[in-house]
């Protein structure tokens, strides 16, 4: 083969090359090549539609009453009643709390209390939570109202534990209900 018919041949594959390339580029959408106002309505519709479905969700998951409020709090495996807690379950939310450090020795003794009786759980876990982990939750999500919500609120800084109700028990214990510690050295649980 001469020096001739390889240039020629190269010049003939270059123009094939480019031509094959500029038909690829065409049919392939370029984004920077669309009106900007077109690809921002888009964007715009696909974020109404996500946000919307993401709403829809919530609302089904958290049904909370007139005057109510949703409040989630932090627990543990034996907080939370060992995940037998479940969405439309009812609970009472306990707080163990240690007496300050300034307390004199004498006067200090740590005491549980009832804070809220027969609240309602919205929800446990997180919304993306598969089932498994949902068994494993560590976040529940209980209907209160504004002052319950405050009481809550302040007393996330204490041991909250949350007791189980049976369905269809709505008997509440006397208000203020708590015991010191030092009762249980004179034998209340006996």
């Amino acid at each position: 083969m001469t020096t001739k018919k390889v240039w020629l041949l190269a010049m003939v594959f270059g123009v094939i090359a480019t031509i094959l390339m500029f038909v690829l580029l065409m049919e392939t959408p370029d984004p920077a090549a669309q009106p900007p106002t077109a690809s921002k309505d888009k964007e715009k519709e696909t974020e109404q539609v996500a946000k919307t479905d993401e709403e829809e969700d919530v609302e089904d998951i958290l049904k909370v009453s007139s005057g109510k409020r949703a409040m989630t709090i932090e627990v543990t495996d034996v907080q939370g009643v060992a995940g037998m807690i479940r969405p439309g379950s009812s609970v009472d939310v306990i707080a163990v709390m240690e007496s300050p450090e300034e307390d004199s020795q004498k006067s200090k003794h740590d005491s549980a209390t009832i804070l809220l009786q027969n609240v309602n759980v919205l929800a446990i876990g997180h919304a993306a939570d598969d089932e498994d982990a949902k068994k494993r939750y560590q976040m529940v999500t209980l209907e209160v109202t504004p002052r319950e919500g405050l009481v809550l609120g302040f007393s996330t800084r204490y041991e909250l534990y949350l007791m189980l109700r049976p369905e269809g028990d709505d008997q509440l214990a006397p208000e203020k209900t708590h015991v010191h510690e030092d009762e249980l050295h004179e034998g209340v649980t006996k």
